[in-house]
């Protein structure tokens, strides 16, 4: 049976977990919320790979994983993270809301979405500014909770209050092109021609200042996890 992988390097995931697959806004601790992921190279293993347990049957792997990446903004760092098909789900079912300078709410997910969809790979340019895609995404998360007054020890119904809040987490600074190279992990492909790993053919590399270890830190990235034509104050504008 032929088996092929969902995603491919360069799309943005996340994980089943994610609280905006459900909902406009998170409730409960934002420091729990996982990170927006971009996939960084996809495997397909063999039909020698064990997917099932020897004794209860039940299934303990599978045949396509995926190597993703995220930035840690508390380290200011690159993580990656080994990660199955079925774990995943495309960032297009996220549910995204943007606040205008007005206050104005705007649930309109798709405009966003169709948006970093369209984004082109920017032609590199040593010195060239550019974010990561799922930069657009990891500012505009919200969380809500709510405020409950309390007289004679009985809640006030009609004074309570929601509170919405950004939770930026997992966002990541601008970005510096400091160089640009073909990718030494090459993609692969068994003898009848299905693959075997997808990988990046180009990669870029890009310098950033790491507050955490007070110098200017660099790494290697698939050029398609970047963009060059995202423009916060312009969409603000757009929705107002």
């Amino acid at each position: 049976m032929v088996v092929e992988n969902i995603f491919n390097v360069g799309d943005l995931v996340v994980t089943k977990t994610h609280p905006l697959l459900k909902d406009y806004r998170i409730k409960g601790d934002g420091n729990s919320v996982p990170p927006i992921l971009m996939i960084k190279e996809v495997f397909i293993e063999s039909n020698k790979k064990v997917l099932c347990d020897n004794l209860t049957g039940e299934t303990i792997a599978e045949r396509i994983k995926y190597i993703c990446m995220y930035f840690n903004d508390k380290k200011s760092e690159f993580v990656e993270a080994t990660l199955y098909q079925s774990m995943l789900e495309t960032f297009e079912h996220l549910k995204i809301e943007r606040i205008s300078i007005k206050g104005d709410i705007s649930r309109e997910s798709l405009d966003i979405i169709a948006d970093i969809k369209s984004y082109k790979v920017p032609k590199y340019e040593y010195g060239k500014v550019v974010r990561l895609k799922t930069k657009n995404i990891e500012i505009y998360k919200k969380r809500s909770s709510k405020k409950f007054p309390i007289k004679e020890d009985k809640v006030v119904k009609d004074k309570i209050k929601e509170i919405v809040q950004y939770v930026v987490n997992y966002t990541s600074p601008d970005f510096i092109y400091s160089g640009y190279k073909k990718n030494d992990s090459k993609s692969s492909y068994y003898p009848n021609g299905n693959a075997q790993k997808l990988t990046s053919e180009n990669l870029v590399k890009v310098q950033w200042f790491n507050p955490f270890q007070h110098k200017f830190s660099e790494q290697y990235l698939p050029e398609n996890f970047l963009t060059d034509q995202m423009d916060f104050l312009s969409e603000e504008i757009k929705k107002q």
